[in-house]
Formats: C-alpha cells, structure tokens, sequence
C-alpha cells in the first residue's frame, strides 16, 4: 500500500523554484514602482480636478484645486476647496503626492485650478515628475474646462 503526502525532498524543491522566481521578479517591481506612482499621481489630481468640476456646475458655486497649500504648511500636496461667504474653505483633506513625484505649476495661475459655475476654468498647466525623469502634464482648457492627461 502507498501512503498519501508529500516527502521533504518535493516541499524543498518547490520552496528553491518559488524562491528563484521571487528573486528574478522583485528587481523589475522596483523598477517599475516610479512609473506607477507618476501614474497614479496623475489620476489622484486629474480625479479631484473632475469632482471639483462637478460639484461646480451642479451646486452653482466655484471650486478650486489649491496645490502645495502653504496655510496647511504641505509641500507636494492638493487640495479641493469651495468658495463661501467668507472666502475659501477646504472640501477634503490634503492630499499629498507619491514619495518620488514633483509638481510643477508654474503655469497654473497661483498655482489653483479654478472650477465655475458655468463650466469654464481657468486654463493652464501642471507637470508631474517622477525621480526617473518621466514626466504626465495635466492640462486644463478654460473655455469648456476640459481636463487631460498628456
């Protein structure tokens, strides 16, 4: 009669192949996390940007995207905000960008995109980078308020 179950020597040999794959895989995710962060990055603000959009046409008022908002003392980081009676106020928590990726937004008047009732904004650029180099622009058109990734 034969027993059931696995001897030492197959459980080893199964561990050795699982390691050997491990230790080929692991460099290519290290060097494929920058990409994924800029990427991400770039969809977190595109996102916040299109709900701020959105809110704006649907509850008539303007919302803005503040990036690196120095009253919260955050560098790399964005927030949305709504207009009030008594001037801005935060709609949401900062959010900060991936450890790695720079913003540029020097060609974002004060460095806010802002969202009117109308559906209009005001036009300009941002520029995401990750430490590789690579780099997505988020553009935003002021006559119809689109929002695209380049």
């Amino acid at each position: 009669m034969y027993q059931k179950g696995i001897t030492l020597i197959e459980l080893v040999v199964v561990s050795v192949i699982i390691a050997i794959g491990a230790a080929l895989f692991v460099p290519h995710i290290a060097a494929w996390l920058p990409t994924y962060r800029l990427k991400s990055a770039a969809r977190d603000i595109v996102t916040t940007m299109r709900t701020a959009q959105m809110r704006a046409i649907s509850n008539g008022n303007q919302y803005r995207v503040n990036f690196n908002p120095a009253e919260v003392g955050a560098a790399n980081s964005f927030i949305l905000q709504r207009h009030s009676e008594v001037g801005w106020a935060d709609d949401g928590a900062v959010q900060a960008l991936p450890k790695g990726i720079t913003v540029d937004i020097d060609r974002l008047p004060a460095g806010r995109a802002l969202f009117n009732p109308n559906s209009t904004a005001t036009s300009g650029s941002i520029t995401l980078q990750n430490a590789k180099g690579a780099y997505k622009e988020i553009s935003i058109t002021s006559a119809t308020g689109r929002i695209r990734i380049e």
